[in-house]
């Protein structure tokens, strides 16, 4: 191993505290195998050191301490610590490197890296997973012979599944999947979200006509309760989002109570996919280095037990730098900002872990890359089969049933670029993950990028922050929701 001429810390690359240890923080994804780690504990006499390495100094003006450290040498064998000469510079609009088979790019996620043939980290991470097989992914997937056999045997309740529903693309697809074409016996569970599109209310509205197999209920809460939680989430978590938490604290009891044997939404595989294939630490040990590692499988109801006690109490991040920390902390957020709501579901789930026989809905996925084909086809039978509509303000085929959704897009654009948060910006890679696997085309893609909210403050967010009482003062006084926004002082480099 040479060392660096001019040591330098490679860009994105930052030292942080974790639980009183100071460690080295990656905002950005490392090609497989390095994918994962991200946080790199530093020894404490090295710290100050290396968080001073800029490139400014000869490796020969470095102390023998630093230089002659074991700690020193990993970092430069991980490419950590490398010649100011290899420092990678921050990309720009003009300027930045595109997956040669997605659209990710490392102007929009910033620390993105690539493999010599242009391939992004997050495709080698399908790649990767891909050739895993069905170790890979979600655990919870159903199909329609298992859907429909359940049915016939299903004598216990007056339904055979409940569907969250939003009146987007996902949820009427699969309203129009299990009621339609399974002929299934399906309860329609909706929170009624103020900031859900009008287009999306009536969709679902339209949809429970057309199909009279299907019953719906709606939940709504108290508005102050909603933008009260809003300004907390904004300022615990620098979203202020609360979807689609809430529709699993209020439907999970129903579901439970009515005895329904599933429990569905219109959640997509590549929704999922940086959970699944990329935030390996949330896989069996030993799964995501491929080794050949025997776990007891898990049942049905243990998953989705697992999840739902997630939701109702999700532990602290072992690191608040962790890929898993923020999902964690919303969630955690969530429950102090609508803790009243959370009771019922505190005592379902400890009566369940109480009584292994006691009936647990289980909560079961669609395989949407295999069921879709494509987003324009699955958004042509939708449109012909349930009269669905796309909402008037929505250009694309992603997330089309809230209005806040640039501005979620955008509050996580801005944390990610100012390193406030690992946490990397949802919709590009989602959309990202459509074009790999297939749902859509490149140049779709394209057009579906140039609609998310990374390129300059979005329309819905003054009229959001009015609603919530949030003005220019009240931002600077909200703690983190500050660096949440662009607020006049754009992205860290």
């Amino acid at each position: 191993m040479t060392l660096p001429a001019r040591p330098a810390l490679q860009y994105r690359w930052q030292l942080r505290e974790d639980n009183g240890k100071p460690v080295l923080v990656y905002y950005g994804l490392r090609n497989p195998p390095r994918h994962t780690r991200s946080v790199l504990e530093v020894a404490p006499e090295l710290a100050e050191e290396i968080a001073a390495l800029d490139g400014g100094r000869a490796l020969s003006a470095l102390p023998e301490s630093l230089t002659g450290h074991p700690g020193f040498a990993s970092l430069v064998e991980e490419g950590v610590i490398v010649d100011a000469a290899s420092v990678r510079q921050p990309a720009t609009p003009e300027r930045r490197q595109q997956c040669v088979r997605c659209i990710n790019d490392d102007h929009l996620i910033p620390g993105l890296e690539f493999d010599a043939n242009g391939l992004c980290a997050f495709c080698q991470c399908y790649e990767q997973a891909e050739r895993a097989g069905g170790s890979a992914g979600p655990q919870n997937f159903i199909t329609e012979e298992e859907l429909l056999a359940a049915a016939r045997t299903n004598t216990r309740s007056r339904f055979d599944v409940m569907v969250l529903c939003t009146g987007g693309k996902d949820s009427t697809y699969l309203l129009w999947f299990l009621a339609k074409k399974l002929g299934l016996r399906v309860l329609a569970a909706a929170w009624n979200m103020p900031y859900t599109n009008d287009a999306c209310r009536e969709n679902l509205r339209r949809a429970v006509g057309l199909l009279p197999s299907v019953e719906l209920i709606e939940r709504t809460l108290p508005w102050d309760m909603i933008r009260q939680a809003m300004r907390e989430q904004f300022a615990a978590v620098g979203v202020p989002c609360l979807c689609p938490t809430v529709a699993h604290v209020l439907f999970f009891p129903v579901a439970v109570e009515e005895r329904i044997p599933f429990i569905m939404q219109g959640v997509e595989e590549v929704q999922l996919a940086v959970f699944s294939y990329v935030m390996s630490e949330l896989k069996a040990p030993g799964q995501a280095a491929g080794k050949a590692v025997k776990v007891p499988a898990r049942s049905q109801r243990e998953m989705t037990l697992d999840f739902f006690g997630m939701v109702a109490d999700a532990p602290e991040p072992r690191s608040p730098y962790a890929m898993t920390a923020e999902f964690l902390q919303y969630q955690r957020s969530v429950r102090r900002c609508l803790a009243p709501l959370y009771h019922r579901l505190d005592r379902i789930l400890e009566a369940a872990r109480r009584d292994p026989d006691l009936i647990v809905p289980e909560l079961r996925r669609l395989k949407t890359n295999e069921a879709y084909s494509t987003w324009r086809e699955v958004g042509e039978l939708i449109r012909k089969e349930m009269a669905w509509e796309m909402p008037p303000e929505h250009k694309g085929m992603l997330h089309t049933s809230c209005r806040l959704e640039p501005v979620k897009d955008h509050c996580q654009f801005m944390r990610f670029g100012n390193m406030r948060s690992t946490f990397f910006p949802q919709s590009i890679v989602e959309v990202s993950a459509g074009i790999y696997f297939g749902l859509i085309s490149r140049e779709e893609g394209l057009a579906e990028l140039e609609h998310l909210g990374y390129h300059g403050e979005p329309a819905p967010l003054a009229p959001l922050l009015d609603d919530l009482g949030l003005q220019e003062r009240s931002l600077e006084e909200h703690g983190e929701m500050r660096f949440s926004l662009c607020n006049g002082k754009g992205r860290a480099r």
